[in-house]
């Protein structure tokens, strides 16, 4: 009883995946619920790794590390207040990169290029 299979599988045209590193950079960002630095160690340690190889981490990595380091910064300055909105612009970010959506982080200063 033997059935006659294809020898060779017809070709599939599946669209190239999409890749999620820009939701990593934006996940590692809560990293700092975890350790202190966190939100800037996480995705300061992904780029530095993956710039060279990763297109998507080069682009968007500077940005996450930059708009981390502000909101730091911005939170120092008005007294953990900053904290808040950072927690809800870092939501935002995240839900945009999940879904593949364009997101430009507010405040955010220049510091890593």
């Amino acid at each position: 009883m033997t059935e006659d299979y294809p020898s060779n599988p017809p070709p599939v045209n599946a669209p190239a995946p999409a890749t999620n590193w820009r939701l990593y950079l934006e996940l590692l960002s809560f990293c700092g619920f975890v350790f202190p630095f966190g939100n800037i160690i996480g995705p300061l340690i992904l780029w530095m790794v993956k710039k060279d190889s990763v297109r998507e981490v080069a682009e968007f990595g500077p940005k996450v590390i930059n708009f981390n380091i502000s909101w730091l910064l911005w939170s120092i300055a008005t007294c953990g207040i900053g904290a808040i909105a950072w927690l809800i612009i870092a939501i935002i970010a995240t839900i945009k990169a999940a879904n593949n959506e364009p997101f430009k982080h507010p405040w955010a200063l220049p510091l890593v290029k």
